[in-house]
């Protein structure tokens, strides 16, 4: 038996991740996000999104490097 979580009625994650060109970053986030509430787990998923967030910001920053200048100045 799957999870109640693992519902697709409504379309599958992976297909929208592909649709959308998401890379793992992405999909990752948005599947936390999409499922933390069914779960009954939400501010586990909440953190778990935000250090996956974390991971993406640090190692991509080299792709964005103008992005992220502009952030740290506002912060």
């Amino acid at each position: 038996m799957k999870p109640s979580h693992y519902n697709n009625t409504n379309g599958s994650l992976y297909k929208f991740a592909e649709d959308n060109n998401l890379n793992s970053y992405e999909f990752e986030v948005i599947k936390r996000i999409v499922r933390c509430r069914k779960k009954g787990e939400w501010i586990t998923d909440i953190e778990k999104t935000i250090e996956v967030l974390e991971i993406y910001k640090k190692e991509q920053s080299h792709n964005y490097k103008n992005q992220v200048e502009i952030l740290n100045k506002k912060l």
